[in-house]
């Protein structure tokens, strides 16, 4: 399924990189709003509802237009600041203009239809948050805290804990349960960009090919920077490798262009699983799924393989 078009604003004050914004907003299938000043940008946004989303370039005045989104409209579309390539704090430049991710210049179609999949995930996320933040202030700040802001995976510290519950529950009541590890195969081309950044760059890619080959009840967790962990309730193993599989074909879609560099990238996924009489714990999954992403990407990459555990025979004694 395609993504729905939207109306996308976009505040840029320098014309050439505008218009370069406006022709990518419409090769990803959605109306640029071009606007380059304050005063067109405030008018624009009265009547937030109809804007899908907006891109507002990460500059004294974006800063500002940022807060005025925040604290005097009604925009429900996802806040996105668009930042320079050699900017070496994203993260810090979306919390100055309180936006819910953002976009590295140029960016092209398709890593903006990923960023704005990812980010309509946050929002929908802000939004829950703000209905209890008068009644629980506390609840509120600890799930903010759940949300990776680059992914919008749930972190693993947070609810790692209620996935040992569930592993748990499994065994007890006799259902499969699988996880399944996915990380970025090495590219040593992309070594010699000097690039700090540019994992979590392409973790943001990563994030979409996942959230788009999975279920409503798997649970996509932020595992490590160039690591998805993928938690599949009522699934065996050969299901969770068919997920696998699927993965995998979409993130190798994904093709790395900047900097005179054109680079495909690929992914390789560990499996792990519980069956009925299984007595595995979440611990012991999690070192196999990673044992068996290891051994994929030491088998050249580009592959799924899985950790099964045989079962031990006990010697039977001499009459």
């Amino acid at each position: 399924m395609s993504d729905p078009k939207l109306s996308i604003f976009i505040f840029e004050p320098h014309a050439s990189t505008a218009k370069r914004c406006a022709s990518v907003v419409e090769e990803a299938g959605h109306d640029p709003v071009l606007v380059s000043t304050t005063g067109e940008a405030t008018a624009q946004v009265e009547d937030g509802a109809l804007l899908g989303a907006l891109l507002v370039s990460h500059c004294p005045a974006g800063v500002e237009l940022g807060h005025y989104v925040r604290e005097f409209t009604e925009c429900s579309g996802p806040l996105l600041a668009m930042v320079e390539r050699d900017e070496q704090e994203p993260e810090a430049a979306v919390a100055r203009m309180g936006a819910d991710g953002y976009l590295v210049q140029p960016f092209s179609a398709n890593a903006l239809n990923s960023v704005l999949s990812v980010s309509k995930k946050l929002c929908d996320v802000r939004r829950e948050l703000e209905m209890v933040q008068k009644d629980q202030p506390l609840q509120m700040r600890r799930l903010a805290s759940a949300i990776n802001s680059r992914t919008g995976f749930y972190q693993f510290e947070f609810i790692k804990d209620l996935l040992v519950v569930e592993v748990r529950r499994a065994k007890r009541y006799g259902y499969p349960l699988a996880i399944m590890l996915v990380g970025l195969d090495d590219i040593p081309a992309l070594h010699e960009l000097n690039r700090p950044n540019l994992q979590r760059e392409i973790t943001a890619g990563l994030a979409v090919a996942i959230a788009k080959s999975i279920r409503d009840i798997d649970i996509p967790i932020h595992f490590a920077d160039d690591r998805i962990l993928v938690f599949l309730p009522h699934t065996d193993l050969a299901g969770a490798e068919e997920v696998g599989r699927r993965v995998k074909r979409r993130i190798k879609r994904i093709t790395y262009r900047g900097e005179g560099l054109t680079a495909q990238l690929t992914a390789s996924v560990g499996v792990a699983g519980i069956s009925e009489g299984d007595s595995l714990t979440f611990s012991r999954l999690i070192k196999d799924a990673t044992a068996a992403l290891k051994a994929a990407q030491l088998k050249g990459g580009d592959r799924v393989m899985k950790r099964v555990h045989k079962p031990v025979h006990k010697p039977v004694p001499a009459l």
